[in-house]
């Protein structure tokens, strides 16, 4: 497949629906989330205001691609995942959705919280979602399977949050922008790591890092 986005409708549902092979019921809790997205939109401003007509891609795509990245198939058990910086649950409440998997969403503003609750409750989600409202540095000793972000903080940042709660086998899926390479070079600076750099289905510019093993420099 391409790594630019196909041609495909201007809202891009069709599109979504097609290439992550998603059931109707699920895209009609997608097509919940995009219309409780938008009316806390008009309050708050949970994303970029001129995303919001192309929510299917920039959004829920955007978070979906992560899935094609993670060896859940494989695991010994159902995965784990934490996701820094939530905000309107990109892509945690998305990832959650889609898998079923426990998601713990973190977020330090409590208007976003009370938006990532109310989403979840809408949906159905259940317990296994967690939403919590604190800053990353003061979560529980939990360790994760999965550790995710996008446009919260620099790499380095991330992995300074993060390591902390990365179990041993932890992979790390971060949606960056295009200036990784300058963010991989920081974070060599505190971090030992490995990592692949995979391009973005949804942005021509964007990459996701796929990285394992991270610990801090001794």
């Amino acid at each position: 497949m391409s790594n630019a986005p196909p041609e495909r409708p201007e809202d891009g549902r069709d599109w979504f629906a097609a290439t992550f092979d998603v059931s109707r019921e699920t895209l009609a809790k997608l097509d919940t989330y995009a219309a409780l997205l938008a009316a806390w939109q008009a309050k708050f401003n949970l994303v970029g205001p001129a995303t919001l007509p192309h929510v299917w891609v920039r959004h829920f795509a955007d978070s979906a691609q992560l899935l094609r990245l993670a060896d859940r198939e494989g695991a010994a058990h159902r995965p784990t995942w934490l996701d820094i910086g939530s905000g309107a649950g990109f892509p945690g409440m998305v990832i959650a959705l889609l898998t079923g998997d426990s998601v713990t969403l973190v977020d330090s503003i409590r208007k976003k919280t009370l938006f990532l609750e109310t989403v979840r409750d809408e949906l159905g989600l259940g317990p296994g979602v967690k939403i919590l409202n604190q800053r990353v540095e003061s979560l529980a000793a939990v360790k994760f399977d999965y550790i995710t972000a996008r446009a919260c903080a620099p790499l380095a940042k991330l992995f300074d949050w993060g390591e902390p709660y990365a179990a041993k086998s932890c992979t790390w899926l971060l949606l960056k922008g295009a200036a990784v390479e300058d963010e991989l070079a920081e974070a060599r600076r505190r971090f030992v790591f490995e990592h692949e750099l995979i391009p973005s289905l949804t942005d021509p510019r964007g990459r996701i890092v796929r990285a394992r093993s991270v610990r801090r420099r001794r």
